[in-house]
């Protein structure tokens, strides 16, 4: 409930205004008056007020006097002023002021009661930013203390196939980081997949909103259920649940997936789609994984939607706990790999198969080196920004069955995916250089409305997708780039027009003015005022 103070030097017209309105039923429960502004801020000084209705034009000191002394010692009160027709300057100067509205005399008490009841609603939806910020100052001290854990790295581990996914292998780094599973456990992956911030946020607050929307997960998924929520090396979230009696499925999973959802839309100003896989025992988690990712980049048709990966035909084949060679140095081939030297990585391809070809060769060992092989080619791929099917085709991805045949198959399977890969990158390493200038374009051709799901349909991309990679082509994120882009041509406007302030902000997007100027302040360091004041005549 909020207190309201009326300003008036006619005191008739004071208790007019206090009479003859039902405050209570907009809201208002404390009434107040004062008959200039002397009185007025002693009434400010000693109770809460919330909303101002007042006068212009009083004797000594007038409305917009006050309004100024309300901007530099009550911020947070809204005020409303009355003008007469022939002092309409008064009003625009108000607004120019901050005030948060005004009304022509004569005046009706029920247009007063509109105005003052739409106060209240400004002032309630600033309530629910300060209890928004309240709980975003806890993620935040959490997000700056918090330590990474074990089990993170362990679970990092497993989906980018740095741990051999042998039994003996897993068994080992299970108990090194005393984690609630066994080599046995099946898990099922959810990839949470950030497709827009509704609110202009910088980097750090991006970073810990998406720390808010890891923990957030980690209440509404693992209530009752054994699991954990981490982030891949690339920053995108998953929950990983633990199969046993309490994980949920189908209609269950998607009702979690649903709530969680509009969860960060209320509090986090998120939008997000959740993706869900098929269950997969501990060691064979990669495959999942990766087929996930795929299936996020290639959604370019919907968004803040569940989405299951059994509906798009994906088929994890029955993967065993199998003994992979250790004589291999797989970090070195990632390594080779990725920087596109072939020379060098069929050099240590050529003499692993001589290796293996000395041993006695299994079956077992062959499918150990092919899905490591896999996993190799699908996790450079995603680093690099492309979908792995894109990069060596759908017909070497799948080639499980003709590969393992043999060493001799297998060996031209691995030369076949290489040099696939490679030429791949080589060829198209300027794609993602070129889609990243066709965004720049759009944006500054679409100032004043783009938005990131425009932009991710004007280049075919998911747009989750699309901003992991602007940011990681330019290392700024998209929504940076955007005010930027909007502040670069507010300064233009501001130095070479005579354009109102209000008018540019609104050319830029921006209807509210002060939000306007909060942005431009934080982005410039001064308000439009004071940078036209500054500029104006000089650039040009």
């Amino acid at each position: 409930m909020y207190n309201l103070l009326v300003v008036d030097d006619e005191k008739y017209a004071v208790e007019a205004i206090l009479n003859c309105i039902d405050w209570e039923s907009i809201g208002v429960t404390g009434l107040f008056s004062a008959y200039g502004v002397g009185s007025a801020k002693e009434q400010l000084n000693a109770n809460p007020i919330d909303i101002i209705v007042c006068d212009i034009e009083m004797p000594g000191s007038n409305g917009l006097q006050l309004l100024e002394w309300v901007n530099e010692h009550k911020p947070g009160t809204l005020t409303i002023f009355f003008t007469g027709h022939a002092n309409f300057a008064y009003a625009q100067q108000a607004i120019q002021l901050g005030g948060f509205d005004y009304l022509l005399k004569p005046v009706k008490h029920k247009q007063i009661a509109e105005v003052v009841s739409r106060a209240c609603e400004k002032l309630q939806q600033e309530r629910d930013r300060r209890d928004y910020s309240e709980r975003y100052e806890k993620y935040a001290q959490l997000w700056e203390t918090q330590k990474p854990l074990l089990w993170e790295k362990f679970c990092r581990d497993m989906l980018e196939s740095r741990v051999m996914p042998t039994k003996e292998r897993l068994a080992q780094a299970i108990a090194a980081y005393g984690l609630p599973i066994t080599p046995d456990t099946r898990v099922r992956p959810i990839l949470l997949s950030v497709e827009e911030f509704r609110e202009a946020f910088s980097k750090r607050d991006e970073e810990i909103l998406e720390y808010a929307l890891l923990k957030s997960a980690e209440e509404m998924f693992l209530i009752a259920r054994r699991g954990a929520v981490i982030r891949d090396s690339g920053g995108i979230q998953f929950v990983l649940l633990y199969e046993d009696e309490h994980a949920p499925e189908g209609r269950e999973l998607a009702d979690v997936c649903q709530a969680y959802m509009r969860a960060s839309s209320e509090y986090f100003y998120c939008r997000l789609s959740c993706y869900i896989g098929e269950q997969a025992p501990i060691g064979g988690l990669a495959e999942t994984y990766h087929a996930l990712l795929e299936m996020e980049q290639s959604n370019v048709a919907t968004s803040e939607s569940v989405l299951f990966l059994r509906d798009v035909g994906f088929e994890r084949s029955s993967r065993r706990q199998v003994q992979a060679p250790t004589d291999i140095d797989w970090a070195e081939w990632t390594v080779l790999f990725e920087a596109g030297k072939k020379t060098e990585l069929m050099e240590r391809v050529n003499a692993a198969f001589k290796e293996l070809a000395a041993q006695t060769v299994t079956h077992e060992s062959l499918e150990a080196v092919y899905y490591l092989l896999l996993h190799m080619v699908y996790h450079v791929s995603h680093r690099k920004g492309w979908s792995a099917k894109e990069v060596v085709g759908a017909k070497l991805l799948g080639g499980e069955g003709s590969a393992t045949r043999s060493l001799a198959r297998l060996r031209s399977w691995v030369e076949r995916m290489l040099t696939a890969g490679m030429e791949y990158y080589s060829q198209h390493e300027g794609d993602h250089r070129a889609n990243i200038e066709k965004i720049k374009k759009y944006i500054q051709e679409h100032i004043r409305d783009v938005n990131r799901e425009d932009i991710a349909a004007h280049v075919y991309l998911n747009s989750a997708y699309l901003s992991r990679l602007f940011k990681k082509e330019t290392g700024q994120s998209l929504m940076d780039f955007i005010i930027l882009a909007k502040i670069n041509q507010a300064k233009i406007l501001l130095t070479e027009t005579h354009r109102k302030i209000s008018d540019i902000g609104g050319a830029l997007g921006y209807e509210n003015f002060s939000y306007f100027g909060k942005v431009f302040k934080k982005t410039v360091g001064i308000t439009p005022q004071e940078y036209r004041k500054r500029y104006q005549g000089i650039v040009g």
